[in-house]
This record gives C-alpha cells, sequence and structure tokens, in this order.
C-alpha cells in the first residue's frame, strides 16, 4: 500500500494521556495508540479510571467487526469491563493495534532544531585523544541540512520468556547506517513538525528502497544481539531440562526396579517394559517442546517512518607539534552539539586517539 504523508497532530488523545496518565505503562505509548486511532478516523473520549471510550471508524469496524470498544491501560486492575480490551505493548489489543498499524506506515515529516553552540568549544578534543599533540581552535562551518530517515519498530523477541521494546533507527539519505537506540523517538532532538530547506518530495521507489534497507539493518543489529539473548536464557532453559531429566530418570527407575521385584508370567513382564519405554518416549517430547519453546524467535514491526532535515556542518581544527601542523575535519550534529570521531589523517579510519608518527599525525593503530 502506498504511504501517506502526514504531520502531527494534537488532539483528544494527546489530552487524554496527560489527563489520566498511569505510570504503570509509558506514556509514550498512550500517545502512540491515541494519534493512531485519531489519524485513522476514530474518535477517542475519556472514560472512568484512565480508559478509553472508542469510535471506531469504518475500517477499523469492519476489521475488529465492532463499532466502539473500551480500552484499559491499568495493569493493576482486577477486572476488566465486559468486551474491554487490556491495551498495553505486549498484550493481546496492543498486538491487534500494532499489525493494524503496521499494514501502512505512516510517513513523518520533521526538522532537528539546531544546537547552541552548534559545537562545543574544545572540538574534536570531546571526543578524541591525543598523545604529544596539541589541539588548535576550532572553526565551525555553515550549517546546511540534509535529508535522514528514521525507521521507528517494535521487537519482539519470542522463546521462553517474551520480551519486547520500540526501537529507532536511523539512516542517511543513501541508506547508510547511522545509528540506533531503544525508545519511541530519535534521542537527544529537539524537533518540530515540516522539513526545512528540503522540498522535493521523494518518489514511492525511494521509500520502498528506505524500508528494505532498514529491514536489512535490523536484521543485522538484532542478529547480532541474539547470541546475547540465548546466553541470557540458556541458564533457564538448561535448568527446565535438567528437572525435566530428574523426573523421568526417577521415573524410569522405579519402573525398572518394580520390573525385578515382580514375577509373573512374560506378557506381564513385557507390560512393565512396555511402560519404561513409553516413559522415555515421554520424556523425549517433553525435552523437544521445552526447547521448542525456548527456541529464539524475533519478530520485527515498523509502525512508522520520518523524513528528517537534519543540520550538518563541517569542524576543523588543527593538530600541532613542533612544526607539523594537521588540519582535521570532520561533519558535526549541530543538532545535538556533537562532532563525529575525526578521520586518521594516515589511514582514514574513525579515530578516538591521535599520535605524532613519522613527521605526520596517525592513530594508535598505523602510529
Amino acid at each position: 500500500m502506498t504511504p501517506v504523508r502526514t504531520t502531527k497532530r494534537n488532539g483528544a488523545a494527546a489530552n487524554l494521556s496527560s489527563a489520566h496518565a498511569v505510570p504503570a505503562l509509558p506514556p509514550e505509548w498512550r500517545r502512540f495508540v491515541g494519534h493512531w486511532l485519531e489519524d485513522s478516523g476514530s474518535t477517542v473520549k475519556s472514560a472512568a479510571r484512565g480508559d478509553w471510550e472508542v469510535e471506531l471508524s469504518e475500517v477499523l469496524r469492519r476489521r475488529w467487526r465492532r463499532q466502539r470498544m473500551r480500552l484499559v491501560f491499568d495493569p493493576q486492575r482486577p477486572t476488566l469491563p465486559r468486551g474491554a480490551w487490556f491495551t498495553a505493548p505486549g498484550s493481546g489489543a496492543g498486538r491487534r493495534l500494532l499489525d493494524a498499524a503496521t499494514e501502512r506506515p505512516e510517513f513523518a515529516c520533521r526538522t532537528a532544531l539546531a544546537h547552541v553552540p552548534g559545537a562545543p568549544e574544545n572540538g574534536f578534543e570531546s571526543v578524541c585523544r591525543v598523545r604529544g599533540l596539541t589541539w588548535g581552535p576550532a572553526r565551525l562551518g555553515p550549517v546546511h541540512y540534509e535529508r535522514r530517515i528514521s525507521i521507528h519498530a517494535v521487537v519482539t523477541r519470542w522463546g521462553g520468556l517474551p520480551w519486547q521494546e520500540p526501537w529507532v533507527l536511523l539512516m542517511s539519505a543513501a541508506g547508510a547506517f547511522l545509528e540506533w537506540a531503544p525508545g519511541l523517538d530519535v534521542p537527544d532532538a529537539r524537533t518540530r513538525d515540516g522539513l526545512y530547506q528540503i522540498s522535493d518530495a521523494p518518489s514511492r521507489e525511494q521509500r520502498a528502497r528506505w524500508m528494505a534497507l532498514a529491514r536489512a539493518h535490523l536484521d543485522r543489529l538484532l542478529g547480532e544481539r541474539e547470541a546475547e539473548w540465548d546466553r541470557a536464557v540458556s541458564r533457564q532453559r538448561d535448568e527446565e531440562l535438567k528437572r525435566l531429566g530428574a523426573f523421568f530418570s526417577s521415573r524410569i527407575e522405579e519402573e525398572e526396579e518394580r520390573l525385578r521385584r515382580r514375577t509373573g508370567n512374560g506378557d506381564e513382564s513385557d507390560l512393565e517394559q512396555g511402560d519404561a519405554t513409553s516413559l522415555k518416549l515421554e520424556w523425549e517430547r517433553r525435552a523437544a517442546e521445552v526447547r521448542s519453546r525456548w527456541a529464539l524467535r524475533t519478530e520485527i514491526r515498523a509502525w512508522g517512518v520520518a523524513e528528517w532535515s537534519w543540520p550538518v556542518a563541517q569542524l576543523t581544527q588543527e593538530l600541532r607539534s613542533g612544526a607539523v601542523h594537521v588540519r582535521i575535519e570532520a561533519p558535526v550534529d549541530v543538532a545535538r552539539g556533537k562532532p563525529a570521531p575525526p578521520a586518521c589523517p594516515s589511514c582514514g579510519m574513525p579515530a578516538e586517539l591521535l599520535v605524532r608518527a613519522r613527521r605526520s599525525v596517525g592513530c594508535e593503530h598505523c602510529g
């Protein structure tokens, strides 16, 4: 389905979130649910005990086969009203909302406001150490705005202990990975609606390419984390298998001991031996169920895409050591006032430490 371009609007959902905030759930989740319901054409009204009464749009009525519903956000509620949905990020109602929201990603246009000052006074000294060198004064070039893309997704990990959290991925207009962070929005950025100094609209093919590249980046990053998750759950999985093995081992020993003590005809012996065999088969079946239940499976749902007009500038600073003067340049994230690590003058790789090397400057590896 073709993505649509929307802008953030403040309506009844924002007022409901602020008036009936429940500390047990993140307020960002309530804002997301409220804004999405409003954008879909539904009407959201406040109800008792912080609940919401929602008059569904025509599309959602056909999808969920109901005209209205009540959303409950309090996880401490012992009972729910008849027909109400408990709405949390990992609940059944939360999954239904996310399934409906991710069918058509929403495109928002935002501008990151410049930080004052645009760069720290000490320049690259805040991100790169030097040895045997001194930094000269830093000079910040003119600020210009470039397009960046943020992909907002909810990551669910199934396996043993289900786990879910939102992530945001930031890419350049060419699709290069810049950063990713947990949360519902780009961290440490002040924003306003609309694009500044960017007037050309991307094509449908370009947006589809962004989504494909974002999926590849998320698969790669989450693949690296799955090893950490596997180590975290392997202990619980092994303990459960150990308890299961101890239980069936004792049962099989009891059956074998009973078989040795009893005397009778061959039919009875065959029956007892069959019981021990069936226990072993049941043990294998239950162990396979445990391994399957603890097997990791990651599910990614992208629910929003934001096009950013992001302020950047070029920072220039000299490294000095006697007669050696080397000029260092690197971009600065003016929205956060943070320069990127400078490139090594010798090998071109991002450097966290620069040293004197053969009448020039190099990083700790090539110096």
